[in-house]
């Protein structure tokens, strides 16, 4: 663990109570809410989640243009095919959801925590994060463009044949992730820190070849 980074935050949520997107679809903030076992196809109001929850949610080809979440924690979403750019998270849980093929672009994450949770085929490109932590994440065939780590955490993941461009990983610690057909630029794998079997996967992208 990196010791300059920050202890990360947990979301701070006071008190929810029970809603339906129908119920709240015309309000600009959703605040102290939760909601289960709904369908979400988007709305033209609201523009921040604070303090709610969201259980067993499909967002699936939802519209979430311009909403900023902090304090929230989800549980069992499906985020896939999402375009999540240009906004910020702060202090947000992920647990057992889906990102396949969603698009992070400019997205900024302070403070959050994704854990079991299916990043194939995503795409993060100029985005920031600070004080994250992934557990058991799949990233098989994800593409990261000009990222930024600081105190990011890497747990158990899964990035088989996943892409990293234009992205240092100085300082991140990727010892317990399967790294089986990563590519990486080589000048950025500097301060990288790996296991010693994982040295033989990465030893290709400098154009060695082992004497068997």
């Amino acid at each position: 663990m990196d010791m300059k980074a920050k202890k990360r935050e947990k979301p701070k949520i006071k008190y929810i109570e029970d809603a339906s997107f129908q119920e709240v679809e015309r309000e600009t903030e959703w605040y102290q809410k939760s909601f289960s076992n709904q369908s979400y196809c988007g709305s033209n109001y609201v523009t921040e989640w604070n303090e709610c929850q969201f259980k067993n949610i499909m967002f699936e080809n939802a519209n979430l243009q311009g909403i900023h979440i902090m304090d929230t924690i989800f549980e069992q979403c499906d985020f896939s095919n999402i375009d999540f750019g240009d906004r910020s998270f702060h202090r947000v849980e992920f647990y057992h959801c889906k990102f396949v093929g969603t698009e992070f672009i400019k997205a900024h994450f302070y403070d959050c925590l994704f854990e079991d949770c299916n990043f194939c085929y995503s795409n993060f490109v100029d985005s920031k994060m600070k004080s994250v932590e992934f557990v058991n994440g799949n990233f098989q065939e994800a593409r990261f463009h000009s990222l930024s780590f600081l105190g990011t955490e890497f747990h158990s993941c899964n990035f088989l044949n996943a892409e990293f461009l234009e992205t240092s990983m100085k300082e991140i610690n990727v010892s317990t992730c399967n790294l089986e057909g990563i590519r990486v630029d080589a000048n950025n794998l500097q301060g990288m820190i790996i296991s010693r079997e994982q040295a033989m996967d990465l030893i290709h992208l400098f154009g060695l070849v082992i004497d068997r």
